[in-house]
Formats: C-alpha cells, structure tokens, sequence
C-alpha cells in the first residue's frame, strides 16, 4: 500500500481540489472547500473554490437522490432516509434541495418520490464499494476512466477499509481487471472477466464481487448462492453479509431476515449493524415498541446513522420520553449548517417550545447556509410566532408567500401560520 501515501502528503490545497474536481471526487472537493478560509485569496481563485464547491455538493446531491429511491425501493427505509437527508444537506441549487425535500415528505407519507424528483443514473449498488464507503462517497463508476489502471485503483481502494483494501490490491490481475471493469458499469464484461479468475483464487472476495454483479445484472437467485458460498468461508466478510440482506429485503423474505439478524446478533457478529436492521425491519412492520428497542440497542453499540438516530429521536418523542429523545438528537453534529445545533434538534425545540432561541440561531445559521431554501425561513417565522413576536412572523410569512414553487409540504405549514397569525 505504499503507493497510497503519497495521496495524504502536504500539498497545495487549490492544486490538490483542482485535482480532486477532474477526477470527480466530490466528496475531496467538500472536504477540502470546507478547510479553506476564502478571503486568503483573490476573487477570482475565491469564486472558483465557490463554483466546485456547488458543483460538489449538487453532484453528491444528485447521487444520493437516486441511491435513496434504491434504497427506498428495495425496502431499505433508513437507508433512503439517510440518502434523502445527505441530498437535502449537500444540495446548493434550490431547485435540488426541493427535490430532496418532496422526497422526503413522500417518504414520509409512505411513498416513492415523484419520478422527476430523481436524478436517473446508474444502480446505487457498486461491487466492491456498497457497504465498505460512506453513503456520501461518490460511485466508484464515476472515477475518470482515462487513468492508468495503479491510479484508479489507488482511488477506488481509498474508499475501502484499509484491511479490504489490501485484499483488493494483493489479488491476482484477472480478478483486479474485473473488478475495475465493474465499477465501470459493465456487468456482462466483468462477468466474463470474472470467468478468467483461476480456481485457486475464487475466495470469498471473489464470491462476494460475482454476487453483487448478479444482484446488479437481476440475478438474484445466483448471487444468493455466491453471497451464502462468501459467508460460509469467511463469515466475517461484512460486505456480503449486507449484500446479501439487501436481497432478503428487496424480494420481501422478512422472516429470513430476522432470523439471520438474530442469529448474527446471537453469535455477536456485525451486532451494531444487525440490531440498527431489525429496528428498520419492526418500524416497517409497524411494530414501534420493537424497532425503537432494537434502534437503542444499535445505538448503544456504537452505530451514528444520522437516520437511525432520527428513527429513534422520533419513536421516543411518540412515546412522551422526551428527555431521551433529546439526549439522541443532541448526539447531531452542530454548525454543519451554518452554526448553531444542528437543524433537527432546533425542530425538536421548537415542536417543544424549548430553547427557542437556539433554536432561532440554527434556523438562521441554515439559512445563511442555503439562502434560497424556504424551509428555513418558514422555520424562523415559527420560532416567531411561538415567542409571540407576530410582527415578525408575519413579515417572514409574506416573504415565503410571494415565492414561486413552495413544495406542498412547505405550503401548507406556511398556511397553518397565516391562519394562526389570523386567529390571533
């Protein structure tokens, strides 16, 4: 792994998000944008920094749409929460933000997100990189192609965990061409390379990367056995074991799938991982007592979904456990909006009519941050009204009425105010 280092040493910062942009490493682009103080340069380099740093999150924001409806389609409801929710974070055009939004409210509601509201790309679901990258990582399909095969593997490897990262790079060529024609896109031709991979090196990495082709090319009952075959020899290999729970839940087989949670859970394996899925699979099946039981256990075992701690947050709120439900909220990251708590722990308070003024500095941290989504400016006029200031309120009402486009959602909360202002 020693090439990989040289990713990490000190460099220009301008030079090195110059090089994250043409390869299309969005989330390097963030990261790198999120570090720099802007008035250390000109306006020119400025604005640029300004120009990726939209590109980037509109970008992620777009993949995150798609992979959330995946998620949402094959049943995998915290999943396409915490995809829908990143999207919402990571959008800069409003006309993205409203997309996260209205899906969202239709997950909400119990339905698949308006067809246009989804930016159609490829499958969320990449061999060798699903479960192992961070749900805001971009797909490994959108590394340049252009690059010579030690430079794209040394991208997509940092995606990985460093100990699968190291099987990935000790495997034999065939099986390494494979995999990079993989996250090209091409299931038919890596398939085919698949074939290539001699017998003695059909491990469990290689059952694992064929399953998630057949998942990918509709073959499910082919990667079951792949998925279960990489199981039995390496227990332990995490990414088929989630591969292979995204397939109990995409073909409906519930009762499968809490019995291998359990018995994982039992056997103290993936443990954090298995309960955060059997709280997702109880709150599917309405059963509240269970799922909010087994989302504290996932919790307590160390797992920071920012889904899972919404799930729970709300569970808890339902059940009048105020106190705790707070507790979790407050485990939210602060000032990723623009500074104070973090935007959900504020609609916490305000639903409370707690600490409304931190509450007012978070919504107007968002806005500041997403100066042209009107959720922010509809949560102020409410921190508003509920101080008694209707003067207020009612200025920030009349502002949000003459937008054009509110989502539903939006508009109907914005009426609910007018006619409490009204009343009062």
């Amino acid at each position: 792994m020693s090439f990989l280092k040289k990713m990490f040493g000190k460099q220009d910062p301008i030079d090195e998000m110059r090089q994250c942009h043409a390869r299309q490493d969005w989330v390097g682009v963030l990261n790198i944008a999120g570090q720099l103080d802007r008035s250390a340069f000109d306006e020119t380099t400025a604005a640029g920094i300004t120009d990726w740093e939209n590109q980037a999150g509109d970008s992620l924001a777009a993949m995150n749409l798609e992979e959330g409806s995946w998620a949402q389609k094959s049943g995998n409801l915290l999943r396409a929460r915490e995809d829908y929710q990143l999207a919402l974070e990571q959008a800069r055009s409003g006309q993205l933000r409203e997309r996260a939004e209205q899906a969202l409210a239709a997950l909400d509601r119990g339905e698949l997100p308006p067809e246009e509201t989804v930016i159609k790309q490829s499958p969320a679901l990449h061999a060798g990189c699903n479960s192992c990258a961070p749900a805001a990582e971009p797909s490994a399909g959108d590394v340049g192609t252009g690059l010579d095969e030690e430079t794209r593997m040394e991208l997509l490897l940092a995606t990985l965990s460093p100990d699968l990262a190291e099987r990935y790079l000790a495997a034999g060529t065939e099986f390494r061409q494979a995999w990079l024609t993989a996250q090209d896109g091409d299931e038919r031709l890596a398939l085919e390379l698949l074939e290539k991979v001699p017998a003695a090196e059909r491990n469990a990495l290689f059952l694992f990367e064929r399953g998630a082709l057949m998942i990918r090319s509709g073959q499910n009952k082919k990667a079951l056995q792949d998925l279960r075959a990489a199981l039995t020899t390496e227990p332990d290999l995490f990414p088929a074991y989630d591969a292979l729970t995204e397939i109990l839940v995409a073909e409906g087989r519930s009762d499968e799938l809490q019995k291998s949670l359990k018995q994982n859970i039992a056997e103290e394996r993936f443990v954090g991982y298995c309960w955060a899925r059997l709280a997702e699979l109880h709150a599917q099946r309405g059963a509240l007592e269970p799922a909010l039981a087994a989302g504290l256990e996932a919790i307590d075992e160390g797992i920071a979904d920012p889904g899972l701690i919404m799930l729970c947050s709300q569970l808890l709120e339902r059940a009048e456990r105020f106190a705790e439900a707070e507790a979790l909220l407050m485990r939210m990251p602060g000032g990723g909006c623009g500074g104070g708590v973090h935007p959900m722990l504020a609609e916490y308070w305000l639903r409370r009519r707690q600490n409304l003024d931190k509450a007012l500095e978070s919504f107007k941290g968002a806005m500041r941050q997403e100066t042209d989504n009107p959720r922010w400016l509809l949560r102020i006029a409410q921190v508003y009204l509920a101080k008694g200031w209707k003067k207020e309120a009612s200025a920030q009402v009349e502002r949000l009425m003459k937008q054009g486009g509110l989502p539903e959602e939006i508009q109907a909360e914005v009426r609910s105010v007018a006619d409490q202002l009204q009343q009062g």
